[in-house]
């Protein structure tokens, strides 16, 4: 195979491109659903409904690439949303309560990222734990009120247009979507993340500090709930303690992981969640313009997670040379460089076993 059909196949070969190929198909069944599908309007406004899902699974790619989990990102984004509420209710300006709202969202992340970094505690467990306590915190704070009349201005960010057509809040998606894309594929940050989930041993013997990098993926997701947030103000323009306890959950783990971030850790894209999302608010558009229930809907886009998943299953199972049920459990030998205290550069192999 010459170069340039190495390049093509390297391109139609990514998981990205069969997400672009999804798209299109998704978008000739809803078409077929629905011939308003297609209108523009329609089409421009397709994702607006979900860019707060979309900041939520921003944040949740760092986690799950660094090989844990946050199942509490929408409680966080509950607990972030009431105390804006509440602040700005109380007279503050909008934007300090913003600010507020991030700042709590943050310091949530950090209350995980301490129990899971820190004291070592499996992340699944601990943010199962918070999902529930955030959740009550929410009511505590807002005692059963719904909070509403939130100034024009602010509620542009997450339901105002530009030239009436164009959603702001497609922008502030795309925005976070290329500046989180740049850290996680760019930066030293991002190369420790994925160092971190495929090998987390072998990245400490490396000299990767994994403790604070393990928190501060944590706080991100944190922050990056305190913006979804505010956008989820700016759209549906109300709040109460119980915003986001439905399916939403099941929206942001299926654009993670449709989006090919592997669910062990060490692989994934920020394009390949974009590009997810894309698919998962375009079924769910189709399904509602043709009158479909919440509850099929939810069967469908259960069945796409569970997809990607076996799907992931697969491709690994085919990078290791087999299916998983032909593999013979032969010994991989790993070579991991240290130094030790006086500095000298050592190399230590370790014997691990794949399969039963």
């Amino acid at each position: 195979m010459n170069a340039a059909g190495r390049i093509v196949w390297k391109v139609v070969g990514r998981w990205e491109s069969l997400l672009v190929l999804l798209i299109l198909a998704a978008g000739v069944w809803s078409w077929t659903l629905s011939s308003f599908f297609l209108r523009r309007a329609n089409l421009l406004d397709l994702v607006t409904p979900y860019v707060f899902l979309g900041l939520l699974a921003f944040g949740l790619t760092f986690v799950v690439v660094a090989g844990e989990i946050d199942i509490s990102v929408a409680s966080t984004m509950a607990v972030a949303a009431v105390c804006f509420a509440q602040v700005w209710h109380a007279g503050v300006n909008v934007w300090l309560a913003a600010l507020v709202a991030l700042c709590v969202g943050a310091a949530l992340g950090l209350a995980n990222g301490l129990l899971v970094g820190v004291l070592n505690l499996p992340s699944l467990a601990v943010t199962l734990g918070t999902l529930a306590a955030f959740r009550g915190l929410a009511f505590v704070i807002l005692r059963g009120n719904a909070r509403s009349d939130f100034p024009t201005h602010f509620t542009n960010i997450g339901g105002g247009y530009i030239s009436n057509e164009l959603p702001i809040a497609l922008l502030v998606l795309i925005g976070f979507a290329t500046a989180l894309g740049v850290l996680l594929h760019a930066t030293r940050f991002g190369r420790y993340l994925y160092a971190i989930g495929s090998n987390r041993e072998a990245a400490r013997f490396s000299g990767i500090p994994v403790a604070r990098v393990r928190v501060t993926i944590f706080v991100l997701s944190g922050l990056m709930a305190g913006f979804a947030a505010i956008v989820y103000l700016g759209f549906f323009g109300s709040i109460q303690a119980d915003a986001a306890s439905g399916s939403e959950l099941i929206d942001v783990v299926t654009a993670v992981v449709l989006g090919g971030v592997d669910i062990f850790g060490g692989s994934g894209s920020m394009l390949g969640v974009l590009l997810a999302l894309f698919l998962v608010a375009e079924l769910r558009n189709g399904m509602q313009l043709a009158n479909v229930g919440g509850a099929t809907q939810d069967m469908v886009i259960g069945a796409l997670l569970i997809g990607a998943i076996l799907a992931g299953n697969l491709a690994r199972a085919a990078q290791q040379r087999g299916l998983p049920w032909r593999r013979t459990g032969r010994p991989r030998r790993e070579v991991i460089q240290a130094t030790t205290q006086a500095g000298v550069p050592i190399k230590a192999e370790l014997e691990t076993r794949q399969g039963g």
